[in-house]
């Protein structure tokens, strides 16, 4: 190793240049290195988060129709309804359970034979339901111009179906009461044997 006198200076190696040259390369690559990891470990954070949350943010649009193809004509039955949900496919019946109005409605059945109601349209989570449940709160008819209260045969009413709901995507479902009228009016008991359609 050479070395070389400059005036004012004392000796120095010629290759310090060179080491420091290397330190900074080799800081440099450290640096570059430990912002590769970190990137990296966000994307995956990013991707782990997407996994977990996107289902909740994931939304299709349900919307719920009614119509009572055993209603008959001048004869007034009416049925107030509440707690409509739908339950998610592979759940627990206790936790499973995804409300979608939890309002009270009152419909006029006897009207409903040759039409249909719109209940509700709301926003869900995207996925696979396989029940859909309502409570029958109360039933009246007109009888003699007053109205009279029914007893309900069944209040809590859960049917099955298969429902998949896709993102951004719209189902829509018929229920259809199919009450009997005449006999709501003679036994005073409300009585139906509810159905429902998958109609898009």
């Amino acid at each position: 190793m050479r070395f070389q006198r400059d005036r004012g200076y004392s000796l120095l190696p010629k290759t310090t240049f060179i080491i420091g040259e290397r330190s900074v390369q080799r800081k440099w690559c450290a640096v570059e290195s430990l912002n590769l990891r970190r990137l990296t470990s966000a994307i995956l954070l990013v991707f782990v988060l997407a996994v977990i949350f996107y289902p909740s943010f994931a939304l299709g649009i349900v919307t719920l129709r009614i119509t009572d193809s055993g209603a008959r004509p001048g004869e007034p039955l009416y049925a107030k309804c509440s707690n409509i949900a739908l339950h998610r496919t592979g759940e627990g019946e206790k936790t499973g359970w995804i409300e979608l109005i939890n309002r009270t409605g009152t419909y006029d059945l006897s009207s409903l034979g040759n039409v249909t109601e719109t209940v509700f349209r709301s926003r869900i989570t995207a996925g696979r339901y396989d029940k859909i449940r309502f409570t029958v709160v109360e039933a009246t008819t007109l009888i003699n111009g007053s109205r009279v209260k029914l007893s309900i045969k069944q209040a809590l009413v859960t049917l099955n179906l298969e429902l998949n709901i896709g993102y951004g995507e719209e189902r829509i479902l018929l229920l259809d009461f199919k009450s009997n009228s005449t006999t709501a009016r003679i036994n005073k008991i409300f009585e139906n044997y509810p159905t429902i359609t998958i109609v898009k």
